[in-house]
């Protein structure tokens, strides 16, 4: 069972959720849950893929944003260079442990699922040394992650049903059950997994269902940069219908997916 705790400085307290290995661990993974409404919609699947890496003697860290879950602030405190700084902080953690130095693991893996892929390359790209980052089903646009946001927030206003009336209207800084600074999607439209070149030297694993739109740009862009890029394809038909907005209140959970991912992250660890 995961071990819960809170870590951080001053008022900027975050929950963790420690994924301990069943043995002595060999490796160690900081798992990056996605933004506001999709971190909630993919608990479920984040849960047994650390569970799953923790049992293969993984030790797996998750946490919540400031400003979401059990961290301390609102969710109107969340802005860009916060998001950055969480991954700091629970990396930090990570790499100053005692299970970590006793291990021998200097550095975790970063781990990031759909919208958590933007603020983990933000971070890791500002960083000199090399890094070792796993990307799920990543949105590498923040300018059309933002407007997909917008658009299912109007669909379940006025065409999924939700409401009687279809003339129900919402404040400008409320966003799928979320009061958000009316910054943040402006901030996060503008990064783009194509600025965003990790060190030279890092490794980067993107784990995708055939046809997922990873632009071949991203791919390119960082192989440049002397990353080594590893293509992960996905063979179950079970990838989730993220933007159906009559199946927007249907936990996120692709089995098949999870088992196939964990399994080779455990081999590759």
């Amino acid at each position: 069972m995961p071990e819960i705790f809170y870590f951080g400085r001053g008022p900027r307290t975050l929950l963790g959720l420690r994924h301990p290995p069943i043995a002595q661990p060999h490796a160690a993974m900081l798992v990056c849950a996605p933004l506001l409404q999709e971190g909630i919609r993919c608990q479920r699947a984040l849960w047994s893929l650390s569970e799953t890496l923790a049992a293969a003697g993984i030790d797996v860290l998750r946490f919540d944003w400031f400003g979401s879950g059990d961290s301390a602030g609102t969710s109107a405190d969340i802005d860009v260079p916060g998001l950055v700084d969480d991954i700091a902080a629970a990396e930090f953690l990570m790499r100053t442990s005692a299970d970590a130095a006793q291990a021998g693991v200097a550095r975790p893996r970063l781990f990031g699922l759909r919208s958590a892929a933007l603020p983990l390359l933000a971070y890791a790209s500002a960083r000199r040394e090399p890094v070792d980052v796993v990307l799920w089903a990543p949105a590498l646009d923040g300018r059309v992650l933002a407007a997909a946001w917008r658009e299912q927030h109007r669909r379940q206003l006025h065409t999924a049903g939700r409401f009687l009336s279809a003339d129900t209207v919402s404040d400008d800084d409320e966003l799928l059950g979320f009061v958000i600074d009316r910054d943040l999607l402006e901030d996060i439209g503008a990064w783009h997994g194509s600025d965003l070149l990790l060190p030279a030297g890092s490794r980067l694993v993107l784990a995708q269902w055939p046809g997922s739109p990873v632009t071949e740009s991203f791919v390119d862009a960082q192989r440049d940069a002397g990353v080594m890029v590893e293509c992960f394809d996905l063979d179950g038909a079970d990838e989730p219908a993220w933007d159906d907005p009559d199946q927007f209140e249907t936990q996120i959970f692709p089995r098949q997916a999870v088992t196939q991912l964990a399994r080779h992250l455990a081999e590759a660890a």
